[in-house]
């Protein structure tokens, strides 16, 4: 399922332009990242990076119910002046936000898919795995877990669903509700891909999403703007990345979330690429000389 918006403009630095380049020989099942906290540490030492009594708390009871207490709470979305309203917007769709404790390794990652190149829309674009809901779903639960079984083979019973959040509702797409879950002892050959909806899965530790470098913004020609989280090689953009950051916003304590993630994503009016300031100045010099 496609949770991305319409054409914009990426804020990058030039080192994240080539990597680009090397998507052609991407995998189709990847770990984004690393983690370089030592097993036996128990807290926290460094303020990028998350111990693993940091996720031991993270995972709890405590930090589940707060979590989901902020997940019914989030800032609603304000429509850009002048963007009319999209019969998308009628509809109504799940997705599985999943905290993959990786097998092998003290960390939790998110779960990532990228929609199928084909597609007729939005192809190759990162999504949750997730989609429209059906009349026979019983819930946005059961919608989340049967999108997800059918996109990447993974079972139902195979995530601890902490529970749904507040429907989220956002211009020229569907209304969203995520589902929130934990899937323990995670491995990436338990997965059977659907060639049909998905190109491939990934995931991205949290220790890397937490880390000034991958944090970025993607600037919206109608008038807004939302994060990007890039972590070489992938880009996680668009509205999955918006609710990335409010998931991790609801996840993470006061005391865990990096200023990389504290500060909101401002709007810069106006916004002038370099080709476009060339046309401006090409069309002033034009019409002088009509003059």
């Amino acid at each position: 399922m496609s949770l991305t918006f319409v054409r914009s403009f990426v804020l990058l630095s030039p080192q994240l332009l080539k990597v680009g380049l090397k998507l052609l020989n991407r995998p189709v099942l990847c770990h984004l990242g690393t983690s370089s906290v030592p097993v036996s540490v128990p807290e926290q030492t460094d303020p990028l990076q998350l111990s693993p009594g940091n996720y031991k708390y993270l995972l709890g009871e405590e930090n589940r119910t707060k979590c989901m207490e902020k997940m019914h709470k989030l800032p609603v979305f304000k429509r850009p002046r002048g963007l009319p309203p999209s019969d998308h917007e009628k509809n109504f769709s799940s997705v599985l936000i999943a905290l993959c404790q990786e097998r092998g390794k003290d960390e939790v990652s998110l779960l990532y898919t990228r929609r199928s190149r084909n597609l007729r829309s939005h192809s190759l674009h990162p999504s949750f795995p997730g989609g429209r809901m059906e009349q026979n779903d019983a819930s946005y639960v059961a919608c989340a877990l049967r999108e997800t079984e059918e996109e990447i083979g993974l079972p139902g019973h195979r995530v601890q669903v902490w529970g749904e959040a507040m429907v989220i509702h956002l211009p020229r797409t569907s209304s969203i509700v995520p589902v929130v879950g934990v899937i323990p002892d995670f491995d990436m050959a338990e997965l059977r891909l659907n060639p049909d909806e998905v190109e491939e899965v990934f995931t991205v530790p949290l220790n890397s999403m937490i880390q000034p470098t991958a944090t970025r913004h993607t600037q919206f020609r109608s008038g807004y703007s939302i994060p990007v989280f890039a972590v070489e090689p992938r880009r996680v953009w668009g509205i999955t990345a918006y609710l990335t950051l409010l998931f991790l916003h609801s996840l993470l304590p006061a005391s865990l979330l990096p200023d990389c993630l504290r500060n909101s994503v401002q709007f810069v009016r106006p916004f002038k690429t370099p080709w476009l300031a060339a046309r401006n100045r090409n069309q002033v010099s034009d019409n002088s000389m009509r003059d």
